[in-house]
Parts: structure tokens; C-alpha cells; sequence
């Protein structure tokens, strides 16, 4: 499945591989490709920058547990892997069904049917564990067609660890032990982590799934009087595992957003601020440093309603926020969508004499 595997790299002219390569069914826009290659996280003084480098420097030196130290083998660090991924290496490595709905182009930004902007930097775990590197870091953007609101855009930034155990790295030779044992390590490598990022919070696990670990876990934290999720991982599925050449090897991944922790830790209100030019955002920043963000003026709030007539069976939400996107940029802030039935229709533009017959 190798020769699956079509491997990008960064360029000056990555927009035009892009749009080079796009055909009609290839759905990203020119909004979207003028991301690409901005790389936020690698900025030192920006919130994003700020962030990879801690979780960089902790696996770096902290990361350490007991059942990793007795054979260490350092990570390896990549964010440099370009984002134009193809579809095996984005879904069918990491066993996502086919009718999956991540699949759909209202959810996905594809260049043309084999090509798209990884939604995950997960989609490079496969081809980094058929390398035989049992321990490595992707740092890099993701694309998803999403929601118009504070918390939600459409090109954000993840970081993916994943550490793999040989046979004589357990106490036992039974698979049941093996995945208990690799599952407390992800479980005190990641407690420790938010730990060294949030102090001492409270933390529990809770069960989920995923299409390519299992067992798979959310971890939460008890922050701000609440209880939010801050990352998802699992162990590495048995057959994602024997695709890549490695039968009898367990090992764990895990992946969390940059902007999650950033957000939260730099206590900053709105996601779109990541990509301000403003100098009162981006001075308020420096290189190793946590502060609060203080806030600064801003345009006003100003609402404006629109009505439209939409087929419900092919109406994708997520096309009108990106079309709404492409036009208002970052001045829209948020976009909500009420659907009224027909009688609701009818009676609304009877009031202006209007007669609704279809």
C-alpha cells in the first residue's frame, strides 16, 4: 500500500501546486489556500508558537515515564510536512468507513477526488510507522469546513505524539497485559502533560472511539468551573498497526489542538484573534511566556438577517458558512441558521400579502 503514499513538500509556490492540481470537484477555495504555509506555529512570539514549544520542550525533557525510560528512544519532531495529503493517507490508513461523514465535501476542503488539505495531522501517522520510528511529534495546520463562531475556523492547528512498545518491553508476552500496560503509559505521559501546561487541575478519562484506536480515550480537565475536553488518543488499532508492518509491536497516539490549550491558557476569547495582524494582539506575546490576553477595541456588533429558500435534501450548512466566509472574512463573526417549516413560511409572507403555493 505504499505506492499509495504521495509525499508534498513546502514550497514558495505551494499555492499554485494547489491550484494547479485542483479540478471541479475539488471544493477549496482561494480564501483558503492563502493559509496555507502562514505557519503560526512556528512563530516564537505568537500564542500558537508559544504553545508547540512547550509541548515540544516537555517531551523534549519531561516527558519521560518509567516504562519508556527502560529503553528510551527520543521523539522525533516533524512540522514540516506539507498539508496536501491524498485520501488514503487522510481516511483509509486510519480505517475511517467510507461512509464516514468527515468523507463529504461539506466537511472536507479537496483539491480534486485523490488530493485534499489533511483534516488531521493523523493522516501522517501510518506512513511515519512504516518507518520504523517508534516515537515522533507532527506538528502542523489542519482544514475542515466548519461553523462561523468564536471557537470554530476553518484552518487551525494540531499536534500529533504516538510512541510504539517492541514485545520485550512488557512484563508479559499476552496481548490483553501489553495494552493495559501501553494504555497506563499514554495515560501518565498525557496526565503529565497537561499538568506541566494547566498546573494541578482535576482530570478524568473518559471513553470514546475512534476509528483507528482502541481502546480510545478523551481526557478532560476541571477548568474555569467546568469541565472541558482537551485531547483524544487511544491505543494504535491492531490492524492500522499490522498495515504498517508491524505485528507485534503496541503502541499509543495522541492528538490535541494548539488553539484548545492557547485559548484557554492565554485566556483569549475568540479563535479568529490567532490570525490578527493587529499589533495590540501580537505585542502582548513573547516567546516562553503565559499572560493573560487584554482585550482591545473592536469593531461593533452588527446583525443582519437573510432569508433564502435552500432544498433540504441537498442543503449543506456548512457551504453557506463558507461561501459567507469567502466574502466577509474575519468581520463575520458568527452565523446562525433557523429553519422555519412551511406553514411558519407561508404565514410570515401572508402578512405581506404574499401567497406561498408550493
Amino acid at each position: 500500500m505504499k505506492s499509495l503514499y504521495r509525499v508534498f513538500r513546502f514550497s514558495s509556490n505551494i499555492h499554485n501546486q494547489i491550484i494547479a492540481q485542483k479540478s471541479p470537484y475539488g471544493n477549496v477555495t482561494d480564501k483558503i489556500i492563502s493559509y496555507v504555509g502562514q505557519d503560526l506555529y512556528k512563530q516564537p512570539n505568537h500564542p500558537l508558537g508559544i504553545i508547540k514549544q512547550k509541548i515540544q520542550n516537555f517531551f523534549t525533557n519531561d516527558g519521560i515515564t518509567p516504562k519508556q525510560d527502560q529503553s528510551y528512544i527520543p521523539y522525533q519532531v516533524h512540522d514540516n510536512l506539507s498539508p496536501i495529503v491524498t485520501t488514503y493517507q487522510n481516511f483509509d490508513s486510519l480505517l475511517v468507513p467510507q461512509d464516514h461523514v468527515s468523507r463529504k465535501r461539506s466537511d472536507t476542503y479537496y483539491i480534486n477526488e485523490g488530493l485534499l488539505l489533511r483534516c488531521h495531522t493523523s493522516a501522517h501517522q501510518k506512513q511515519l510507522i512504516e518507518k520504523n520510528i517508534d516515537a515522533f511529534i507532527v506538528f502542523g495546520d489542519v482544514y475542515r469546513r466548519d461553523e462561523i463562531d468564536a471557537t470554530h475556523y476553518p484552518v487551525f492547528h494540531q499536534v500529533e505524539i504516538v510512541r510504539i512498545f517492541k514485545e520485550n518491553q512488557f512484563s508479559f508476552n499476552d496481548r490483553n497485559v501489553q495494552v493495559q500496560e501501553t494504555l497506563d503509559d499514554l495515560k501518565l505521559t498525557l496526565e503529565k502533560l497537561v499538568k506541566s501546561l494547566f498546573g494541578q487541575v482535576q482530570m478524568r478519562w473518559v471513553e470514546t472511539t475512534f476509528p483507528f484506536t482502541s481502546p480510545s480515550l478523551e481526557l478532560e480537565i476541571y477548568f474555569q468551573d467546568k469541565w472541558l475536553e482537551v485531547l483524544g488518543c487511544g491505543v494504535i488499532h491492531d490492524t492500522l498497526m499490522k498495515n504498517s508492518g508491524r505485528k507485534t509491536e503496541v503502541g499509543w497516539a495522541a492528538g490535541l489542538g494548539l488553539e484548545r490549550f492557547a485559548l484557554l491558557l492565554f485566556d483569549i476569547p475568540d479563535i479568529r484573534l490567532f490570525w490578527s495582524k493587529d499589533e495590540r494582539f501580537l505585542n502582548q506575546f513573547k516567546a516562553g511566556q503565559i499572560n493573560k490576553f487584554v482585550p482591545f477595541s473592536k469593531y461593533p456588533s452588527c446583525w443582519k438577517d437573510v432569508s433564502l429558500y435552500v432544498d433540504l435534501k441537498n442543503w449543506e450548512e456548512n457551504d453557506l458558512h463558507s461561501i459567507i466566509r469567502d466574502i466577509g472574512g474575519d468581520l463575520i463573526e458568527k452565523v446562525e441558521c433557523e429553519r422555519q417549516n412551511k406553514q411558519k413560511l407561508q404565514n410570515s409572507l401572508q402578512k405581506f400579502g404574499k401567497n406561498f403555493t408550493k
